[in-house]
């Protein structure tokens, strides 16, 4: 009898145990910003500023010059980032467009 009731409390803790890890969900894999980052302006910053987010400084260069950029996405469009470095710094840079004059 005693042994009976033993396996009785191991087999409700082990699906006691398999119900509640399907309860838990994982946790989204979403890059974390540094909290002393700050958001880079492709179309205004120095080229300093462009390296100072990851860009190896010729290519930061290479971004000056060819300003300007409707968005941020055209740092791939144009081949001047591959998609892999482009997703390190994708949340560290925006381009904002000058007014229309």
């Amino acid at each position: 009898m005693l042994r009976r009731s033993f396996v009785g409390i191991v087999v409700l803790s082990l699906v006691w145990t398999v119900v509640a890890g399907a309860q838990i969900k994982e946790m989204p894999k979403t890059p974390v910003k540094p909290l002393n980052a700050r958001i880079v302006d492709i179309n205004t910053a120095p080229e300093a500023d462009i390296a100072s987010v990851g860009i190896d400084r010729p290519l930061a260069k290479k971004i000056v010059e060819g300003r300007p950029y409707r968005n941020k996405r055209d740092l791939v469009t144009r081949q001047l980032l591959t998609k892999e470095q482009y997703d390190k710094v994708k949340d560290l840079i925006v381009a904002k467009r000058s007014p229309q004059k």
